[in-house]
């Protein structure tokens, strides 16, 4: 879930208004009315938009242009673990990790306890309010026609997507490359995994014995009973 209340507890006060007309004979041809607005919220004092409020309105946009142009972009080099981004109103990201241990939290009921697991290789793909999340074989960065594999993980959609239950999500919509990946990594492990989604195994196997060989030790995770997706990277660029 995103936390937008601080969008409604910011208040913005109306201070100008401006009223385009266009010319019945030439489509380019337009005059701008500018207007202010009292205490009372009537619009007052009209007048020609002035080359001072013109100036204002552009640094205005500009600002905002350039704010909105940061988002996903990375702070230098792009890190080697990107896979592919798309900036822009629908921008997203799709990264891997390599096999690697992680804290990892579960609810009571499952009988797994809190610790460090092996997991195997993985592709992220996210926006600002989504995630989804696979599996790969490899121990090394994949390439496009790299096999996919279902995420070994509860909350997990058969088709990737992630339930993250009541988890506050909030990212901001200037995040850089690197704040955007670690927030969803931290969004996603910080959550308490509880179920199997859909009713089926993610993996070949019992899900909960096999984190069970796997807390606290030195094993690698077992890619041998990883289930093959039918989505491919391709896919998740488009």
């Amino acid at each position: 879930m995103k936390n937008i209340t601080r969008e409604f507890t910011t208040l913005h006060e109306p201070v100008k208004a401006m009223l385009f007309y266009r010319s019945n004979k030439q489509v380019n041809d337009f005059y701008v009315e500018a207007y202010d607005v009292n205490g009372s919220g009537k619009l007052i004092d009209p007048h020609p938009l002035s080359l001072a409020e013109s100036q204002e309105l552009a640094e205005n946009l500009l600002t905002t242009e350039h704010l909105t142009d940061r988002y996903l972009q990375p702070k230098g080099l792009l890190p080697q673990h990107i896979l592919h981004t798309h900036t822009g109103q629908n921008g997203f990201a799709l990264w891997y990790t390599p096999p690697m241990r992680r804290q990892m939290l579960f609810i009571s009921s499952l009988g797994l306890n809190e610790g460090s697991y092996a997991l195997p290789g993985l592709i992220w793909k996210a926006d600002r309010n989504h995630i989804s999340i696979f599996a790969i074989k490899e121990t090394s960065r994949p390439i496009l026609s790299s096999q996919l594999y279902h995420a070994p993980f509860f909350n997990v959609y058969e088709s990737g997507n992630v339930c993250m239950g009541t988890v506050n999500i909030d990212i901001d919509q200037y995040s850089c490359l690197e704040t955007f990946i670690s927030q969803w990594e931290t969004y996603f492990f910080r959550s308490k995994f509880s179920h199997v989604v859909e009713g089926s195994s993610p993996i070949k196997g019992n899900i909960i014995q096999v984190y069970k060989s796997l807390l606290n030790n030195n094993k690698k995770f077992p890619v041998a009973c990883l289930q093959k997706h039918r989505c491919t990277l391709k896919n998740l660029i488009a």
